[in-house]
């Protein structure tokens, strides 16, 4: 917020040259005039001052850049912060094992230090958007992740900016391999993408009926909106099978997304999983049985 004191100084070095003394009337409307510029001034930049009311910007007090992320934030963060060492880590970890190249494109995170603040922002810039704790969004010359500093910061981070690498140099990423890659690589360092209660809810909804594979149906979702904990899980489970398991092959995680860097297309990643493994579904259960018998 501008003090007043600031506001006047800027404005007063546009007032006219003061007047001669036999011009009493028009240095008296030019007094008001002055006055009702300052006054019209203050409510152009501070707006108002309801308690509640006073618009939420993008955070900016501190701006941080590690390699391709700029970490904007409204409080001071650490530029050895341990999170955001994970964060720039993470980009080599994610080239790495899906053969990707590293791109230098800026990743904007945006981090706001209350969720009330986050949210009264996100229901202004992007009131479509539903309620989550964290964003990316892209266009044709910008990737942005959104956030506030909370419990779930470092998940939250970690999921959003792995789209942002991601999308940094491949494009037109499946919804479904998109999510499954960013719940993968939202756990931490070390874990192998060991997303534990993907197991649990995976493994429970098996064994009540209530859910069996059907990467068809995953690759066929077109809209986060359409996507339910379920689908984000399953999405999850067929990544982490193919990185992680005997009967999965990383391989064809890399050749998909080496042809969308190519051509931005390609067919269904389900047509090269069934030329290399037989029984896809029946070994997707058998990898998470084995998952829930560890934990």
């Amino acid at each position: 917020m501008i003090k007043i004191r600031d506001v006047s100084h800027v404005i007063n070095q546009n007032i006219p040259p003061r007047l001669s003394r036999s011009s009493n009337f028009r240095r008296h409307n030019a007094s008001c005039i002055q006055r009702l510029v300052v006054i019209a001034s203050l409510l152009m930049f501070v707006g108002c001052t309801l308690p509640g009311t006073v618009e939420v910007a993008l955070p900016e007090h501190s701006i941080l850049e590690r390699d391709q992320l700029v970490i904007h934030s409204d409080f001071y963060i650490p530029s050895k912060h341990r999170l955001i060492d994970e964060l720039t880590a993470k980009r080599r970890d994610i080239t790495d094992q899906l053969k990707l190249p590293v791109s230098d494109e800026p990743i904007n995170v945006f981090v706001f230090q209350t969720e009330n603040q986050f949210r009264r922002f996100m229901e202004r810039e992007y009131p479509d958007f539903p309620s989550r704790r964290a964003f990316f969004v892209k266009n044709d010359t910008m990737l942005k992740v959104f956030a506030y500093w909370g419990e779930k910061i470092g998940e939250d981070l970690r999921h959003e900016v792995a789209h942002g690498y991601m999308h940094s140099v491949v494009a037109n990423i499946p919804l479904w391999l998109d999510e499954g890659l960013a719940e993968y690589y939202e756990t931490p360092r070390g874990t192998h993408g060991l997303n534990e209660s993907h197991v649990y809810l995976l493994n429970n909804a098996f064994r009540r009926k209530e859910w069996t594979p059907d990467l068809t149906a995953l690759q066929e979702l077109s809209s986060p909106a359409e996507m339910s904990q379920l689908h984000y899980a399953e999405c999850w489970l067929w990544i982490h099978f193919l990185l992680e398991s005997e009967a999965g092959d990383p391989k064809l995680l890399q050749d998909q997304l080496a042809r969308l860097r190519m051509s931005a297309e390609s067919e269904p990643l389900s047509k090269f999983i069934d030329q290399k493994i037989d029984n896809r579904d029946v070994e997707l259960i058998a990898h998470l049985k084995k998952l829930a018998e560890s934990l």
